[in-house]
């Protein structure tokens, strides 16, 4: 009997199904659907920036340093090396919103771990 031979039965029609899936496409496209509200959300999380020691040859000074300090910027953290012969990797990491929010009050670009206080 098929798909189309169904409205005759008081089923759905071809024509009535389209116009259904027209209208779902239609609502999930308007500015306030849950669809649109999802992109909205705000992230939970900020990329910050990190010396990493991992696989590398490094004295206690690279190890200290990378282990303490967060940057907000690579460029930031390529200016605050440990030392002029540093060749430590830069790597991102994301922390939470609110701490990075702590950490780099006003305009600071280093927090270091060691001698600050959130």
């Amino acid at each position: 009997m098929g798909f189309i031979g169904q409205a005759e039965h008081g089923g759905i029609g071809r024509r009535a199904f389209l116009r259904l899936v027209a209208l779902g496409l239609v609502v999930a496209a308007l500015p306030g659907s849950a669809v649109a509200a999802e992109r909205r959300k705000r992230k939970t999380t900020k990329l910050v920036y990190r010396l990493s020691t991992h696989r590398r040859r490094t004295c206690k000074a690279c190890k200290a340093h990378a282990a303490n300090r967060f940057y907000r910027s690579k460029k930031a953290a390529d200016k605050d090396r440990a030392h002029a012969g540093c060749n430590c990797a830069i790597l991102k990491q994301e922390i939470d919103r609110t701490l990075a929010k702590q950490y780099f009050k006003g305009r600071r670009k280093v927090f270091d771990l060691r001698s600050e206080v959130t």
